[in-house]
């Protein structure tokens, strides 16, 4: 059996889940306001 390997760590930033960033439906991506861009918990 197999882990999810895509869980964050303790640290990430749980809205955009450590990458500083949200994916838009219709391209380009937008800083997540929560971590400023970092993808560090606040």
């Amino acid at each position: 059996m197999r882990r999810q390997q895509d869980k964050g760590k303790a640290t990430d930033c749980p809205y955009c889940q450590g990458k500083g960033y949200f994916q838009l439906l219709l391209g380009g991506s937008e800083t997540c306001d929560s971590c400023s861009g970092s993808g560090a918990k606040a």
